[in-house]
């Protein structure tokens, strides 16, 4: 009986001790509230360097620190930043067996063409036995089109092989070049070990002398070279960047184009392991012909060209002679940026803290500042939140409801631009056959899990895009939650019920371990449905839970998991070679579940190379529906965002078109509520809102 008393008595103070510290460590934290935003986080960010973070924490604080050459507008439209202006184009080479032919081709084109905008076409000029076409718009359809009107003079088609070797190649390629001019190559590249060729001749034994050529510099091991599927022509698409002057670093020194080429040789430096390397491996080179100009050329087409350079530009002044080893401990933590806000204080586990930039080019922010706190748990955040000591709150769904009653209270509701999913690392032979992933989908009752754990503020997911992207394919049907046809699947795989009620397989019982990172709800009843759901059908699932950078650091960027519960927040385009491709699987990379698909591979290259909607909608519709189909992922939901701010906390003073200054409140725009940050101010400091 003293026992059970003491539980009774005991389990309620424990509650209201914890509830307490979490107040007192609110409270205390807040004591200087000013003129400034702050904002709750229960991650702290991994890193301030923008080319090597990847995740969310790191990205709030890096969105107003630093600024890329592009950005979306509130609309979701592309506009320029860094860059004023920009302009597209591309250079289309087509070679022929003699100079005459190829004059022949030009005369036959000119007198056929009937409509030169319609397909781009600037200007052409013959050069020895090439035939170049200026076009005004990236892409090979109208290449193609102007192509058929050559005539009998028809172009030499030229082949592509990749390379990936064990070493830097250096001038590897360059030698091979002018040692095989029977090869007839015309244009070699070459960065860190990766490196290409582009040849006129038989593909099969160019490939085979390269092949060997390689192996005699570098040896076999590690050596990849392998044929590329691209256009038979060269086409060579070109971005030039106008960039804005009289920019300045937070230091005060200029902004210019050497630290868009510096950035540039940052991701591809493979000491920086950027994870966003793979959105520049296309680029054949970036030129700056003066301060503000940044030439960008690409071996050929690749569509999400625009969106890559919204990546945040890096100060070349600071960091170039600066082995990258040594920037975590100094810049990854004091970061330097051009934003409208500059870094000032990071104190591990309690906060960033930003300050205005008086001389940010868009015009002074109204805010003094922004603080990043970072909070124990979910209780601590919304404590902190109901203080107003934190200003804004990602609401938990079941709370979702009594906020949007509450008058005190603005609530910004949209679907989400994510979803959550379990990844199973395909490197761990339980998971390998995919009767299996499909037993584990038909397994978990998803539904369920939108019901009880969004409380109905969710959808369930069909892959790896989301309903309000255009590009989605509504034929992708979930597979329904079965626990019959789970079972079927198992015992077809070889899976049999052992005596204790667990399956087992050539004497190796089907247990693994579910990791997830601690003070997520959503993440962990998701794991802890999910290992009810599996026991059902005789799977044993052990749930661990670790803080956000131990889960990240130890875990899924080296790969050692069994599975995990994570989601993705995606950004508005429809590239996703760096979570899904093949080549991407290595630590640090984004495709940390090991998923290899050939085909998915193939059309992950091409919806990079298309410029046109329709066919991008259908390869973005294929790729979304083999993805599903061989379930890397359980792909689980797609939850509604809603954000919560106390009413009136904040408003909005933004230069409008005409140049007038805008003055509303806080608003829900296509890119988010949160999409003029840089002009919220607080209605008490109004005086200080009404000239930036």
């Amino acid at each position: 009986m003293p026992r059970v008393r003491t539980l009774i008595v005991g389990i309620p103070l424990v509650l209201a001790a914890v509830t307490a510290v979490a107040l007192w460590v609110v409270l205390r934290a807040s004591a200087d509230k000013k003129n400034e935003m702050f904002i709750g986080s229960i991650a702290e960010p991994a890193t301030l360097n923008p080319i090597q973070a990847a995740d969310s924490a790191s990205s709030s604080v890096l969105g107003v620190i630093f600024n890329g050459l592009l950005k979306y507008d509130a609309d979701l439209h592309v506009a320029g930043d860094l860059a004023e202006r920009w302009t597209l184009s591309q250079r289309s080479t087509f070679f022929f067996a003699t100079p005459e032919n190829a004059m022949q081709a030009a005369a036959n084109m000119e007198t056929s063409l009937l409509d030169r905008e319609k397909l781009h076409l600037r200007q052409y000029r013959v050069e020895n036995n090439r035939l170049v076409l200026e076009l005004s718009l990236p892409g090979t359809a109208d290449s193609l089109a102007l192509a058929k009107l050559f005539g009998a003079a028809q172009p030499q088609p030229v082949a592509t092989l990749s390379i990936v070797a064990p070493k830097e190649l250096g001038d590897v390629l360059s030698e091979f070049s002018s040692l095989t001019p029977s090869a007839r190559i015309v244009r070699t590249w070459a960065i860190g070990n990766l490196g290409e060729i582009v040849f006129l001749g038989d593909s099969k034994v160019v490939q085979q002398h390269l092949q060997e050529f390689l192996t005699e510099k570098f040896g076999a091991e590690g050596l990849v070279v392998e044929s590329v599927a691209a256009p038979t022509f060269l086409a060579e698409p070109e971005v030039t960047f106008h960039l804005r002057e009289g920019v300045q670093w937070h230091d005060g020194t200029p902004f210019t184009a050497r630290d868009v080429k510096f950035t540039y040789d940052a991701i591809m430096d493979d000491r920086v392991a950027s994870p966003r390397k793979s959105d520049y491996e296309l680029v054949l080179s970036v030129e700056t012909p003066d301060d503000h100009t940044v030439r960008v050329v690409y071996r050929r087409p690749f569509s999400p060209a625009l969106e890559s350079w919204m990546m945040s530009i890096l100060p070349a002044h600071l960091l170039a002679h600066t082995p990258p080893d040594q920037w975590p401990l100094t810049f990854n933590r004091a970061p330097v940026g051009t934003g409208p806000f500059k870094f000032s204080e990071w104190k591990t586990n309690q906060f960033v803290r930003v300050v205005r930039n008086e001389d940010y080019f868009r015009g002074r922010p109204h805010l003094d500042g922004i603080v990043f706190r970072v909070l124990p748990d979910p209780l601590t955040l919304r404590l902190a939140f109901e203080t107003r000591q934190v200003d804004f709150w990602t609401a938990d769904p079941w709370a979702v409801g009594s906020f949007k009653m509450d008058p005190r209270f603005s609530v910004f509701t949209s679907p989400s631009n994510s979803y959550n999913y379990i990844g199973w690392n395909l490197r761990r032979p339980m998971f390998q056959d995919l009767r299996v992933r499909q037993a584990l989908a038909h397994a978990v009752n998803v539904e369920q899990m939108i019901r009880y754990v969004l409380y109905g503020y969710g959808t369930q997911s069909t892959g790896i895009f989301t309903p309000d992207m255009w590009f989605f394919n509504p034929h992708v049907r979930p597979l329904p939650f079965n626990p019959e046809k789970a079972r079927e699947l198992l015992d077809e795989a070889g899976w049999n019920l052992g005596p204790d009620g667990i399956r087992v397989k050539n004497g190796e019982r089907f247990a693994f371990t579910l990791i997830t990172n601690n003070g997520n709800a959503v993440r962990s009843d998701i794991a802890t449905l999910v290992q009810a759901d599996l026991k059902a059908v005789g799977i044993e699932v052990k749930v661990e839970m670790y803080e956000w950078a131990v889960f990240l650091k130890n875990f899924i960027t080296k790969g050692e998991f069994d599975a995990m519960v994570l989601g993705w927040a995606l950004g508005q385009g429809f590239d996703q070679f760096q979570i899904w491709h093949s080549s991407q699987t290595g630590p640090e990379q984004l495709n940390t579940v090991g998923y290899k698909n050939a085909k998915v591979d193939r059309l992950l290259e091409a919806v990079r190379e298309e410029f046109d909607r329709k066919k991008i909608i259908s390869l973005c519709g294929e790729l979304q529906q083999r993805i599903y189909d061989d379930q890397p992922y359980l792909f689980l939901f797609v939850p509604e965002g809603t954000s919560v701010m106390w009413k009136d906390a904040f408003r909005v003073r933004r230069p409008g078109p005409d140049g007038q200054w805008i003055d509303e409140p806080v608003t829900m725009t296509k890119a988010g509520w949160s999409y003029y940050l840089e002009w919220f101010y607080r209605p008490e400091y109004a005086k200080g809102a009404a000239q930036p």
